[in-house]
């Protein structure tokens, strides 16, 4: 990009030289003089344009890798959460079934102490 801007930025300067140093040219070449120096700088504003587009566009790609890597953070996350969760409900399934077992033996315990 620089060096688009830079060779227009030097076509328009000779041509200004140009401009000035045939002070006697017809009323049509100046017009076209006029002309290519217009498209001249409106090509570098073009170009200048262009790059801060591309300076935007690589600023919105890194805020989106970012997001991304935020995004796959939260899912591991996640992910680890419901493996504890599931780890969890095992214990607890085994606990209650403990329970049960103990229940079961007590009361057996108590039908036996009644029967004496």
């Amino acid at each position: 990009m620089r060096k688009v801007q830079l060779g227009l930025a030097t076509a328009g300067v000779i041509l200004m030289v140009l401009t000035g140093c045939t002070a006697k040219l017809a009323k049509e070449d100046r017009d076209i003089l006029n002309q290519a120096l217009t498209a001249s700088q409106n090509a570098a504003q073009s170009a200048q344009a262009a790059e801060a587009a591309a300076g935007r566009a690589d600023s919105a790609a890194t805020r989106a890798e970012a997001a991304a890597g935020r995004a796959e953070a939260a899912v591991q996350k996640a992910e680890a959460a419901a493996q504890s969760a599931g780890a969890s409900a095992g214990q607890a399934q085994t606990a209650a079934a403990q329970a049960e077992q103990s229940a079961l033996k007590a009361q057996k315990a108590f039908e036996m102490g009644m029967k004496k």
